[in-house]
């Protein structure tokens, strides 16, 4: 195995005409980089929904350039909680073929909407998550927000939280079996500071069907056997524990250096919610998507609290050292003027050392 030796982050930078949290990217077939984000007014100030979806034109990171394609209105305007207590939020992203392709889910705070339960945590809770897909970049999408509230395809908090593994340019892959198959991974129902990791497929010609019965889980032992997979969400075995320490997050494979790349991190403290402004991130490496996974690098926040990092597909350089990472800072923050404001999508060079 390659040892990922040192991670050297750089100096963050703002986009100044952003708002929302949870940016997660993918690098469709158009040559755009597509961008969901959460209790949001997404770019130039639209109206305050829970989740949104824009573009961001541009080659080169500095270059960037966003706009709001969706403030799917139908998802709820921000904070908005339906019967369950629970507001929605986006997970995790990507583009199959020309298709976009999101996860959807029911997120719970107990420290502001169940205050009765006196939840030591506080933690966020994820659940009842749902494919959604879009053929026109995110200009309409299916399912309905309403199918996935009264018919969730994975009920519960197993897999509440996904993400997914991501290759090259419209999720073209082909090591461990990417080039049949569509990987995904999500922890144990939270936001933040969750406990363990597991792995899912889905046939990549099933996607477009959204349905969880076409969808399998890794329960133990070499991913490229079938026999390694059960449509049991039960038998899934985590391919990462770390308890307190694994929050919503996505995979990145790294062609060059034939590794795949997890940014994990957690609220150094304890929840989110009380207290913000302290991060840190956990850097893991693994031969294939289903571990092993080795830590390498941490870097911590004590005073921006950025959470939430996702690699930016398209600015991966040639040799795989250099990448660019979507998060944004301390959401109490989201009110403030100007700088003040660390509530905004934000870009963090990062280099590896091999």
């Amino acid at each position: 195995m390659t040892t990922m030796m040192t991670v050297t982050m750089g100096q963050p930078q703002m986009d100044m005409n952003s708002h929302g949290d949870t940016w997660d990217s993918c690098w469709a077939d158009d040559g755009h980089t597509y961008i969901s984000s959460d209790d949001t007014r997404g770019f130039n100030g639209q109206p305050p929904r829970n989740l949104q979806f824009h573009v961001l034109r541009g080659d080169a990171p500095d270059q960037l350039r966003g706009e709001t394609v969706n403030t799917m209105d139908e998802y709820g305007t921000m904070s908005q909680r339906g019967p369950d207590g629970c507001m929605w939020k986006a997970c995790g992203n990507t583009c199959v073929d020309g298709v976009l392709y999101a996860f959807v889910s029911r997120h719970e705070v107990d420290a502001f909407c169940h205050p009765e339960k006196k939840d030591p945590s506080k933690l966020q809770t994820a659940a009842n998550a749902s494919l959604i897909m879009s053929g026109d970049k995110g200009k309409t999408w299916r399912r309905t927000a309403q199918e996935n509230y009264d018919s969730p395809m994975f009920p519960g908090q197993r897999f509440g939280s996904p993400y997914f593994v991501k290759y090259g340019q419209d999720g073209k892959g082909s090591v461990h079996n990417a080039g049949q198959y569509v990987y995904a991974v999500a922890n144990n129902g939270f936001w933040e500071n969750g406990d363990n990791m597991i792995l899912g497929r889905v046939p990549r010609a099933r996607i477009g069907q959204l349905n969880a019965a076409d969808w399998q889980f890794h329960r133990g032992g070499d991913g490229m056997l079938h026999a390694s997979w059960s449509p049991d969400i039960r038998q899934a075995k985590p391919m990462l524990v770390n308890p307190g320490k694994c929050s919503m997050t996505g995979v990145q494979y790294i062609a060059p250096l034939k590794q795949y790349l997890m940014v994990q991190w957690y609220y150094t403290k304890g929840s989110g919610h009380l207290a913000p402004a302290d991060t840190t991130w956990l850097f893991y490496q693994a031969p294939a998507p289903w571990g092993p996974w080795q830590e390498f690098g941490a870097q911590r926040f004590p005073a921006d609290g950025y959470y939430n990092p996702g690699i930016a597909t398209k600015f991966i350089s040639p040799d795989g050292r250099r990448l660019v990472l979507f998060t944004n800072g301390n959401f109490t923050t989201h009110a403030a003027p100007g700088d003040a404001c660390r509530y905004r999508l934000t870009q963090v060079p990062c280099s590896l050392s091999v």
